[in-house]
């Protein structure tokens, strides 16, 4: 590899390549100076959600209309304008240079979003309980929502038959092996909420939950620091013993950037 283009992601400051290797060629798209801006050859200054305008749709399927809260700082552009247009500079052709009319290209191409465009996005009714009046009762919020109700797509048991859901196929692990399974906490570690000290403490502990057959079988005590090989990668974690995993089950949590199951060998080496 000799050219690489990375948008949000940090690899050398997250441990998974050392330095830039090889590469002739490093852009960074990014919000900070990470380790791997620091060594890139360009670096392409993104915008926050806080500074840009768009749409966003939530874990319910409702679609609604995000706008700027500050300023954008400096140079800088939302995520999806640099990308268009370095890709104008490569002969892509003109892009479409609003959010709306970005949001009008997805509605052609995705089908949830057949009936929506940007004004209906942002249509707006009197609800009750009464929200953001003047009186001391209110209906969940403490003020009058003016951006927007959104619009809801429908979920596919509503349009189509739904398939069968695939699970990932995991090899039943050898018996000096765990299937090691990363488990997703709401604050987990990343660029942004390592910077809030606010959030500090609810940040989730690095930490892999152990069976206690699994741990006695290993020879590992609650509280061990233990090495293991994930894809190639050796992580170093704190071993919490206890039944919260079912067995030859590791339980990982606070590595955001470990998101797929599989079969890991624990390191052991009472050497050091």
């Amino acid at each position: 590899m000799k050219a690489l283009y990375l948008v949000g992601a940090d690899p050398i400051g997250d441990g998974f390549i050392e330095g830039r290797g090889s590469l002739e060629f490093l852009v960074v798209q990014e919000l900070f100076m990470t380790k791997s801006a620091e060594v890139a050859d360009v670096v392409l200054p993104a915008q926050s959600w806080a500074e840009r305008e768009g749409t966003y749709t939530s874990g319910e399927r409702r679609v609604q209309r995000f706008y700027p809260a500050i300023q954008p700082l400096g140079e800088t552009r939302p995520d999806w304008q640099i990308l268009a247009q370095v890709g104008e500079r490569v002969g892509l052709g003109r892009p479409a240079f609003a959010p709306s009319l970005v949001f009008k290209e997805l509605v052609g191409q995705v089908s949830q979003y057949s009936d929506m465009d940007y004004r209906t996005l942002a249509w707006t009714e009197e609800q009750w309980p009464d929200v953001g009046g003047e009186d001391a009762y209110y209906g969940g919020n403490s003020y009058d929502n003016q951006s927007g109700l959104g619009q809801q797509w429908p979920a596919a048991a509503e349009t189509m038959d739904v398939s069968a859901i695939e699970l990932p196929d995991i090899p039943e692990p050898e018996p000096d092996h765990l299937t090691l399974v990363p488990v997703v906490s709401l604050y987990d570690e990343g660029e942004l909420i390592n910077k809030s000290e606010i959030l500090s403490s609810r940040i989730a502990e690095r930490v892999v939950h152990l069976h206690s057959e699994d741990a006695k079988a290993l020879s590992i005590n609650d509280g061990d620091e233990v090495p293991f090989d994930y894809y190639g990668v050796i992580i170093v974690t704190r071993v919490s013993v206890s039944d919260l995993s079912p067995p030859r089950v590791a339980l990982l949590s606070g590595h955001s950037k470990l998101n797929r199951p599989v079969v890991a060998k624990l390191i052991q080496d009472k050497d050091g």
